[in-house]
């Protein structure tokens, strides 16, 4: 029987399967949740040597490599969530995984480790420093022309506020003016 390919899973690293204590634990809560419901889904009737049903061995290796994915803490927050998400049938094993997924801590972006810094050529630091520069010494040529003009303190917070936005504070101050000579009445 072929198996579907998950593309996923060639972008995974492989891991080991989680540890048979943590599988058995999660099977007794699960047991302990829905009773013999969880287990009969995957009672075989068969016996093995051990006195255990064959089909239920077959699931716990069955859940241990599908939850290999998830630290012992989120597997036991994904607990916590069950009964709240399945509140009266066991979940199937992709149902639990997408209970830990749900539980698992989000993971912070962090830069790599190695990221190679931007390198700038001298004349290209160069340019922009002079363009800014010339910015600089084009906002003090507006704001003394502003300074000039005798504006009241209004106006000159209106002035700087705009120019601090990175706006034409003279334009500004200009409709500022046609605006209020419109309002006063004659």
């Amino acid at each position: 029987m072929l198996r579907p390919i998950d593309p996923s899973a060639a972008f995974r690293p492989q891991r080991d399967p989680m540890t048979t204590d943590t599988v058995n634990n999660v099977f007794k809560v699960m047991h302990g949740f829905y009773g013999n419901l969880f287990l009969s889904k995957f009672s075989s009737g068969e016996m093995t040597g051990g006195g255990e049903d064959s089909g239920v061995v077959s699931a716990r290796q069955v859940w241990a490599h599908g939850l290999r994915d998830f630290d012992g803490q989120t597997v036991k927050a994904a607990l916590g969530r069950c009964m709240d998400a399945h509140p009266e049938y066991p979940p199937s094993l992709p149902q639990f995984v997408a209970l830990c997924a749900a539980a698992r801590p989000r993971q912070a972006w962090r830069p790599a480790v190695h990221a190679p810094a931007l390198e700038m050529s001298q004349e290209l630091r160069d340019k922009r420093r002079n363009e800014a520069l010339a910015k600089a010494r084009e906002l003090v040529e507006q704001r003394e022309a502003v300074e000039q003009a005798g504006l009241n303190p209004l106006k000159r917070a209106i002035a700087d506020a705009v120019a601090a936005a990175g706006g034409d504070e003279v334009a500004t101050l200009l409709r500022l003016d046609r605006v209020l000579t419109q309002r006063v009445p004659a």
